[in-house]
């Protein structure tokens, strides 16, 4: 129902049973997690090396490195987005690098794929995780670490017994912070999905705006917004017994 130009549409669990009955509304809600939850643990595994070095060096261009390192923060989400277009697309410098050192015969179809949402992403929430990391490093005493090595401890040992479990909270907090940006972006799907790979922040577009059925689109929404607070609410039980199990 519209009246005036704006739709009217009652909230109803129809649009529940609607989005969770087709399978083209369920491949977008997985393609969406999908997303998701690569992007964060690929901000984490790439944040976290980049993080410990930042916190442990002593170089004396330690303020520079750190800027470098957020600078990316300084451009817009956009810019970012489309210059990953320009690398992956049909004639980009990916595919022309590929066909001129012979490891493909013809350009590869990189665009538009959930492989290249996953890599924007990253690229774009990377700072958040380097930061959150950096955060629970700063936290660490690191007579902790030089404890465990005078003590026989190998450096792998100490960092997965000793460092990685004092700094999980930061890692948890990347991971979430990570997820729930990226489940809701929507320019960068757009821009390196396109229709073909739509997720719910694209198709809550699509439902209000080009078909106007804003039951199904707030719908979508609610399903967005509390799969976000049960992956906070998760992480915050898990923070919680951690700090409990080390009182």
């Amino acid at each position: 129902m519209v009246s005036d130009g704006m739709p009217l549409d009652a909230p109803s669990w129809e649009n529940y049973q609607i989005l969770l009955g087709s399978s083209l509304y369920r491949t977008i809600i997985l393609r969406s997690f999908v997303v998701g939850i690569s992007v964060g643990l690929l901000v984490v595994a790439l944040a976290y090396p980049v993080a410990y070095f930042l916190v442990r060096t002593t170089s004396r261009w330690k303020g520079l490195l750190i800027a470098v390192t957020l600078s990316p923060l300084l451009a817009s989400v956009i810019v970012r987005t489309y210059g990953w277009y320009v690398i992956l697309n049909h004639d980009g410098a990916l595919n022309g690098l590929l066909v001129a050192v012979g490891l493909a015969d013809q350009p590869l179809r990189l665009l538009p794929s959930t492989p290249a949402i996953i890599v924007g992403l990253a690229h774009a929430l990377l700072p958040y995780g380097v930061l959150s990391i950096m955060s629970s490093l700063n936290g660490m005493n690191p007579s902790m670490e030089r404890a465990a090595l005078s003590l026989g401890a190998t450096r792998l040992r100490t960092f997965v017994r000793v460092t990685l479990p004092l700094t999980l909270p930061g890692v948890l907090g990347g991971f979430i912070l990570a997820f729930s940006l990226a489940i809701s972006a929507y320019a960068t799907p757009a821009i390196l999905g396109g229709p073909s790979t739509e997720t719910m922040a694209t198709m809550i577009r699509n439902l209000m705006i080009a078909l106007l059925d804003w039951g199904l689109g707030s719908a979508m929404g609610v399903i967005l917004l509390f799969s976000t607070l049960l992956l906070l609410l998760a992480g915050a039980l898990v923070g919680g017994r951690r700090g409990a199990a080390a009182a």
